[in-house]
């Protein structure tokens, strides 16, 4: 049997089902099972519910609520609009409900999508503080601009950039649970979904070939002509004949940074030992300059998207 604590006016009424203007529903356990409580008013401490700092799953049937991991709309808190959460625990808010209270959309300082799609963001380190998520193109991040600083991606490959309308420094992320943005924390104003396919950037196997060396191809997927760089420097690419023409990449030895212009200006990124069947989109058929990173500052792990000046 399951069982229904519904919050109402400030009393606490067991199987009441009277319709609400605006309703949230708690659940004990994911995808809507356990026990439920349902809220229709703010409820600034759960701890009479048996669901304080246990709600796994939520529906909102009605209105946007703000649920916080600490009483009184404290702590850690996430916008839900109606809909379906059926798992809390990505959005690193699972278990850790403790106040919840309808909010007023014109007020919104934070969104929400359901925890399958888009990107959330966080203003505290390690998935904490307020957050903000997004499901598709963000030209501007608004009352939230220059204060992400970790981030849960739940699909697809996302383009985040310093300044408004996808400007300054652009860099690429995949699918997972970012810690924090490394350059890019306490500075992004931008993002939205990548336009085209891009390289998986998680450490490939390396070579057996480890003398430092690039190869780039003219084609995605290594086609068309490869041409093969073991110099520390070319600050043109344009002296090789392969300016604006690659598209593809193997990284046989050493880290390398690719710049979209000449002179190590433009759009830069680095690239540890591996194979990169596509560039990034702001790279595909743009490459000008190559150089190797200094042996002391080699490529161990994710590449952090910084090209040294």
């Amino acid at each position: 049997m399951k069982h229904t604590t519904r919050i109402v006016a400030g009393a606490l009424l067991l199987g009441c089902t009277a319709a609400a203007s605006a309703e949230i529903t708690l659940y004990g356990r994911e995808n809507f099972r356990g026990r439920a409580v349902v809220i229709d008013e703010a409820a600034p401490n759960l701890q009479g519910t048996r669901l304080n700092d246990r709600a796994s799953s939520i529906e909102v049937g009605s209105g946007t609520w703000e649920a916080c991991s600490e009483p009184n709309f404290r702590g850690n808190c996430v916008i839900l609009r109606p809909g379906q959460y059926p798992s809390l625990t990505a959005a690193g808010i699972g278990n850790a409900i403790s106040s919840v209270r309808e909010v007023d959309r014109r007020r919104e300082r934070v969104a929400a999508v359901p925890p399958d799609r888009g990107v959330v963001l966080f203003d505290g380190p390690d998935f904490s503080g307020r957050s903000i998520a997004v499901d598709g193109v963000a030209d501007s991040l608004e009352g939230f601009n220059d204060r992400a600083r970790s981030m849960i991606i739940y699909e697809g490959q996302w383009e985040l950039c310093e300044h408004d309308r996808f400007r300054g420094d652009c860099r690429l992320f995949g699918p997972g649970r970012y810690p924090t943005l490394g350059a890019l924390a306490g500075d992004l104003s931008s993002l939205r979904p990548a336009q085209a396919p891009v390289a998986t950037y998680a450490p490939p196997a390396v070579p057996a070939y480890t003398a430092p060396r690039i190869v780039l191809y003219e084609g995605q997927n290594f086609r068309g002509r490869g041409t093969a760089i073991d110099a520390d420097l070319l600050a043109n690419l344009g002296s090789i004949g392969l300016d604006d023409r690659a598209s593809s990449l193997r990284v046989e030895g050493g880290s390398w940074v690719l710049c979209s212009d000449p002179n190590f200006q433009g759009r830069c990124w680095t690239f540890g030992p591996g194979e990169y069947p596509v560039l990034p989109p702001a790279l595909t058929d743009q490459v000008s300059s190559a150089r190797r990173v200094p042996d002391g500052m080699r490529y161990n792990g994710a590449p952090d998207w910084i090209a040294p000046r």
